[in-house]
């Protein structure tokens, strides 16, 4: 059976980094042909002799559309006569760190389900949707992807294309009658449960989680959802006292959240204004909301 994986990641500078090259090397180990899609830029020597070493192709795409974009364009550079000998489609980005090589366990529990397409996680945000950093298609839904990648139209605008590509992928799937499923459910929303997922021995955590890196709006999103717990967990120790970290596994090298004095007090006067003025308002607004509806 022939996998294809491309495995989409945007980089500042010249080099791979330490993340997205563990990936790589697990992914290459298991003898499936490995695409690595980049931003256009020059990578340092080092990076092509590793590449050529674990025999993955390089392809250099225009920085548009996010993760989806890179796999569009991929994918139209390429003959149909090459599409069709895939038996199977794998698409990854790099807003995930894989700290546990699980990738041989990942595919062989996503073939042996039903499911036409499967991810490691899901949400329920807005609609049920398999969250893209990783989908595993079977021929059925490799069919869907190339009709919706033609037809959705590309965006810069990250949340449109969380809306119109993500989500409408699934959408797509689920109106052709195809099955969708996650090899991991959580209790709550995906994105306050990754101490769940680290407990469950998952082997991955989003990169945003461990930098704390939201904008003001996401973090009033955890805030709004009581994701208060969620936002400013420590995951670096967390995965370190788990103990499931792979050996080879650089962890040392995670970046995190700097905690500054400066960060401290950003965080401090941002909560404030979340649960001082923000959270007030918008109870009564609901309550005046409910009010309108009764007597209407």
């Amino acid at each position: 059976m022939k996998t294809k994986v491309l495995y989409a990641s945007y980089v500042k500078g010249n080099n791979i980094p330490y993340y997205v090259r563990y990936a790589l090397e697990a992914l290459s180990a298991l003898n499936i042909s490995v695409v690595y899609l980049t931003n256009q830029r020059d990578l340092d020597e080092e990076s092509i002799d590793f590449l050529n070493a674990k025999k993955i192709e390089l392809f250099l795409s225009e920085n548009k559309g996010f993760d989806f974009g890179m796999w569009s364009r991929y994918l139209k550079s390429i003959s149909l006569e090459e599409k069709k000998s895939w038996d199977r489609l794998c698409l990854i980005n790099d807003s995930v760190i894989y700290y546990k090589n699980q990738f041989g366990s990942f595919f062989s529990k996503a073939e042996s389900m039903s499911a036409d397409m499967v991810s490691l996680t899901c949400s329920e945000e807005l609609s049920f949707h398999l969250q893209s950093f990783f989908l595993y298609l079977k021929p059925s839904a490799m069919t869907v992807l190339y009709v919706h990648l033609e037809e959705a139209a590309e965006s810069d605008s990250f949340y449109e294309v969380v809306r119109n590509m993500e989500i409408g992928l699934s959408s797509r799937m689920l109106k052709c009658g195809l099955k969708l499923e996650s090899l991991f459910k959580t209790s709550r929303n995906v994105l306050f449960s990754y101490d769940e997922l680290i407990k469950e021995k998952a082997g991955f955590i989003k990169r945003k989680l461990l930098e704390r890196r939201f904008t003001p709006k996401e973090k009033f999103h955890f805030l709004r959802h009581g994701g208060f717990s969620a936002l400013y967990a420590n995951y670096y120790e967390m995965i370190k006292k788990s103990g499931d970290a792979d050996s080879s596994f650089p962890i040392d090298s995670i970046v995190v959240h700097k905690k500054t004095l400066q960060n401290q007090m950003k965080d401090f006067f941002l909560c404030l204004f979340f649960y001082a003025l923000i959270n007030p308002t918008e109870k009564i607004k609901k309550i005046l909301k409910k009010n309108k509806l009764r007597k209407s």
